[in-house]
């Protein structure tokens, strides 16, 4: 499989940022399902996925808390690391982060 490679920002909070240049990396979404409240509304709830980084493990790297990325093919993409019910792990050479993707949207009157 070909992943895209890019220049990966870590911000960590307490331990210094950390800035990787020209790793793979892969994210997959996390699946997405229906809400209904109480008042008998729905939405969609998008649970959060996992963010792949094919590096070694770093000083500080299960700190993470937002990753943000400018891949090679033009991918401009920021993700929050969540922590609620999956922590980081380290698996064949890849750090996989359980992330949610982070978006902005212009603001329309």
């Amino acid at each position: 499989m070909d992943f895209e490679t890019a220049n990966i920002d870590i911000y960590q909070g307490i331990d210094e940022d950390v800035r990787l240049t020209g790793v793979a990396f892969h994210f997959n979404p996390g699946e997405r399902s229906l809400y209904t409240g109480a008042d008998g509304t729905q939405g969609a709830v998008q649970r959060a996925g996992w963010l792949g980084i094919k590096t070694e493990p770093y000083k500080g790297w299960h700190s993470a808390h937002v990753i943000s990325i400018t891949g090679e093919r033009g991918s401009d993409l920021v993700f929050e690391v969540t922590r609620n019910f999956h922590n980081p792990i380290e698996e064949d050479g890849w750090l996989w982060f359980p992330a949610l993707p982070q978006g902005v949207e212009p603001l329309t009157r």
